[in-house]
């Protein structure tokens, strides 16, 4: 018989039963309206930052912004993203999972709100730069929620649907762009009016859609909470005709000190940390200056904004096609595997265009081949960077491996300003790719494999070998002989 939480000996007992029961769970035990909720999170994030590509000659004609003004913009957004990152993560381990979740998504709206309602050059800026804070960690606490109430066989599979709303955001920006933009000189504000959405998501954030991340409260002591909620999902199993196994623990999740987070500067998390970080660095030095730079890449090649436009939407449809086949393989093959393809995919993208001079055939090949295949990086990217760490700084490691990430982003737009403006477009292409390869190469070299592994295994798991069970295999279980040992 299973431990009862009602007569557990400890703390440590209550957390790896939690665990566990979720472990098994066959599928995901939350209403499955939660996914449209967290979903529309990482539509209006991506959304958001995918944007600025598309209206920056806008604004730029608009405001009259100077070189200097487009550098603090987008640096100074780059650099609040990296902090709002550390703020956001912090958060989510210290108030929880759902209440920073909804902070973000509040903040994300105010500041798409106050862009579309810039006055002048300054106010443009600003409000571009605050705007970062809201970005910075959103994705790294939803991704954390989603892994931590799904199996851990299926945990890739559900967060890959969550991830699949930032490339229908990503598309929506490039079509919702190149429809707006052109009608007037205010097209712009109604392209940044339309992530002031955001604040819709308040309104399904209530705690029986989303409550807080039972394994997060059973860490924290309020066992009875954690409980309850894992008792509602089987339940609602139950309900719909699953049988459950009875749980069994792998690995003892410990529980936090004084100064859980201190654990993150230690063997085998700092290496854990470093890697993210390095892998997110490469991403957001290119991702950016895509969706920063490209568009003007492209102009000077004589592309036009809506040519741009249409053909990147083209090949960010048949990425949905790829978001949505990610379900089916993110759970079978090592995170590690698909990362690196999608990265090295990426690089050749940009490859192309150079070696096309920007022609209208090579472009179309490489956004087919970037934004086609856009999922074989995110979808196991975002799993990997939040289930290497233990649940009580998951979302700090997490949103700080991303923030240190950010100075890639960072460095992009200092050094790509210049280069653009002096080396020319083939030059500016080739560097903008070239964190593509260099991601690739720490992740390949650097990864620990994590698919098909429970959260407390990875956690627990001190070698960081790369050497694990195929994935999706789990510890054999016995079928539950009564719902009501489990209560």
């Amino acid at each position: 018989m299973p431990i009862s939480p009602a007569r557990s000996g400890g703390d440590s007992e209550v957390v790896d039963l939690v665990n566990a029961r979720i472990d098994r769970l066959p599928r995901w035990g939350l209403a499955r309206f939660a996914f449209v909720i967290l979903g529309l999170a990482y539509f209006i994030d991506i959304y958001d930052v995918t944007i600025v590509g598309y209206t920056l000659k806008a604004m730029t004609g608009h405001f009259q912004l100077s070189t200097t003004e487009v550098t603090v913009m987008l640096t100074g957004n780059a650099i609040t993203t990296a902090l709002g990152a550390f703020l956001f993560g912090g958060l989510g381990d210290i108030l929880g999972r759902r209440r920073t979740y909804v902070l973000g998504m509040a903040a994300l709206g105010l500041t798409a709100l106050l862009c579309a309602l810039a006055w002048d050059a300054p106010s443009l800026v600003v409000f571009r730069v605050l705007s970062g804070f809201a970005t910075g960690g959103g994705l790294a606490v939803c991704t954390s929620y989603v892994q931590e109430f799904s199996p851990a066989k299926r945990r890739g599979r559900y967060v890959s649907i969550t991830v699949l709303a930032s490339s229908v955001g990503g598309m929506g920006a490039g079509l919702l762009s190149g429809w707006l933009v052109p009608l007037d000189a205010n097209g712009w504000r109604w392209v940044y009016g339309v992530g002031a959405l955001a604040f819709v998501l308040l309104i399904g954030a209530h705690r029986r859609i989303l409550p807080e991340s039972a394994r997060w409260l059973a860490l924290k002591g309020r066992t009875a909470e954690a409980c309850a909620i894992v008792d509602a999902m089987e339940e609602r199993l139950r309900r719909s005709g699953e049988t459950l196994t009875v749980p069994v623990v792998e690995a003892s999740e410990q529980v936090p000190g004084r100064f859980p987070v201190r654990a993150l500067l230690r063997p085998p998390y700092l290496q854990r940390l470093l890697v993210a970080a390095a892998f997110w660095f490469g991403v957001q030095w290119s991702v950016r200056a895509t969706l920063t730079f490209q568009p003007s890449i492209l102009a000077d090649y004589g592309m036009s904004l809506t040519t741009v436009a249409s053909l990147t939407s083209m090949g960010q449809i048949i990425g949905v096609c790829g978001y949505l086949l990610m379900p089916l393989v993110v759970d079978r093959l090592e995170r590690r595997t698909l990362i690196v393809t999608g990265l090295l995919i990426a690089t050749a993208s940009t490859v192309v265009v150079t070696a096309g001079h920007g022609s209208l055939v090579s472009y179309l090949v490489a956004a087919v081949l970037l934004h086609g295949f856009a999922s074989l990086i995110f979808v196991p990217g975002y799993n990997y960077a939040a289930e290497i760490f233990p649940t009580h700084a998951r979302t700090t490691g997490a949103s700080l491996a991303g923030g240190l990430g950010q100075v890639g982003g960072i460095a992009q737009s200092l050094v790509l300003v210049p280069v653009l403006a002096s080396a020319g477009p083939s030059t500016s292409q080739l560097l903008l790719g070239s964190g593509y390869a260099f991601g690739a190469l720490v992740v390949f070299a650097l990864a620990i494999p994590t698919t098909g592994r429970a959260l407390s295994a990875i956690s627990a798991d001190r070698s960081a070998a790369r050497t694990a069970a195929p994935a999706g295999e789990q510890p054999s279980a016995v079928t539950e002989s009564s719902p009501a040992e489990l209560s």
